[in-house]
């Protein structure tokens, strides 16, 4: 849930989706809809028909049941959100109501056939990828806790492999950041004198362009802490750009290259590349883009060109003598998906973060559910574009957590050394290593097949 920051208290960032605002929806009974009048200040709400014209129909029935959370003071939260309400210490779907509503959802699924309700690829591969959200949140309470709710794992597995998509049909799924840019939509460059303003790189995906997609010489993926934290849900491209077009992006990176060799000891940070390594110019430019992992009918996971998020990240300037960049120094910019514009064709189905939107804390959250606090949920809201600053803000170079590993090491390697890539290459390393983190898993409980 995305909301105005004027309603709102402080708090961390998570990668999610905007909610158009609407009456307020209860949602009851195996997913039927009421609808009642009060609404809480600040709510936004999902629309009712995702999948289908049908709100009640079934998939829009056990979106509504993943997606959407209610709070305490009556209000509902999400509904296009990108990664579903579930944390670490999350009780919702996991007892009570809500599990009994999940089961019989998901047996009603799977009796009817219902997979066979929406035949176009593009939903149904959207369908799969947030199911895959819930299952992951189940396998990784498992691998801390042990097996927890087998019943409801296994019955997601099935539904996920029965919406698989051909290679056929994979191979033809948009490349929705071209249909972006194609719209003309967005503005394409940054402009310092409205350095407000949000802009989607078009050249980003050029691979003769300014922009450089970056590699890690031992074939390690770049954006790690994204991909390990999200369980390899997608995948994580690293984008980087200096002033002076690619050629001067390239002397840089081979700079970078040479020096730092290692680690130097730093009383407050607990990784310090040594030697200092050399700075680059004001005006440089980062930009992560997520994109949407599927799974094959065993388990596998496939990669498509669907872009669920696009953050960048603008120097306008170094400050060593404010204790780090952040934002006295750098000008943040997000762009998140939406399935309501993606599923009608509108831009991409991207839309950009608005200055001031808030959202609840997840990627690297501590686990706490704010819908399950005695305090309201606003609370535990923070501003997105704000929060970026909370990790990156270094100065300059070791802002830029993929070399620096200022945060996250390892400690037991050199710092890495980044090489100029490819968007397919970077994408083969990680779907290589969801084989290895994720699959099994998912590919045993396929393998059962709740009938």
């Amino acid at each position: 849930m995305r909301i105005a920051a004027s309603c709102l208290g402080t708090g961390v960032f998570v990668l999610s989706l905007s909610s158009l605002v609407r009456p307020q929806i209860r949602i009851q009974d195996a997913g039927k809809t009421e609808l009642v009048c009060s609404e809480p200040q600040g709510v936004s709400h999902p629309n009712l028909e995702i999948y289908a014209p049908d709100p009640d129909q079934i998939w829009n029935r056990l979106f509504r049941l993943f997606y959407v959370r209610h709070a305490r003071n009556g209000g509902q939260y999400g509904g296009d959100e990108l990664d579903p309400y579930l944390w670490e210490e999350t009780k919702y779907l996991l007892s009570g109501s809500s599990h009994d509503e999940a089961l019989k959802l998901l047996d009603e699924f799977l009796q009817q056939h219902s997979d066979n309700l929406v035949r176009n690829p593009l939903r149904r591969a959207v369908f799969q990828r947030d199911l895959l959200g819930v299952y992951e949140w189940l396998a990784a309470l498992s691998d801390e806790r042990g097996p927890v709710h087998p019943e409801l794992q296994k019955r997601i597995a099935e539904v996920i492999r029965r919406l698989t998509l051909t290679a056929n049909e994979i191979g033809k799924l948009p490349d929705n950041y071209n249909d972006a840019i194609l719209s003309h939509a967005f503005p394409v460059a940054y402009d310092a004198a409205n350095a407000n303003e949000p802009f989607l790189p078009a050249a980003l995906f050029d691979p003769t362009g300014p922009w450089v997609c970056l590699g890690e010489e031992h074939g390690r993926p770049v954006a790690s802490t994204h991909l390990h934290f999200f369980r390899g849900r997608s995948v994580f491209l690293v984008f980087f750009q200096v002033p002076g077009g690619r050629s001067k992006t390239l002397e840089y990176l081979e700079q970078l290259r040479n020096i730092p060799k290692g680690w130097g000891p730093n009383e407050e940070r607990p990784l310090f590349p040594y030697p200092e390594p050399p700075q680059f110019p004001i005006g440089t430019r980062m930009a992560l883009v997520r994109q949407m992992v599927l799974s094959d009918a065993s388990g596998h996971p496939i990669a498509t060109h669907l872009t669920e998020s696009v953050q960048v990240r603008v120097y306008r300037a170094i400050h060593f003598d404010l204790g780090g960049t952040g934002a006295h120094s750098q000008d943040f910019f997000e762009f998140t998906l939406s399935r309501e514009r993606l599923l009608s064709g509108q831009a991409g189905g991207l839309r950009a973060v608005a200055q001031g939107e808030k959202e609840f804390a997840f990627f690297l959250s501590h686990g706490m559910d704010p819908f399950e606090s005695e305090e309201a949920p606003e609370r535990f809201a923070g501003a997105v574009l704000k929060s970026c600053s909370a990790c990156h803000e270094a100065a300059g170079m070791h802002s830029f957590l993929s070399y620096s590993r200022e945060r996250f090491g390892p400690f037991d390697v050199p710092p890495p050394k980044l090489n100029v890539s490819t968007p397919s290459l970077e994408t083969a390393t990680q779907i290589q290593w969801i084989e290895r983190q994720r699959s099994l898993r998912l590919t045993e409980e396929v393998a059962e097949r709740v009938r």
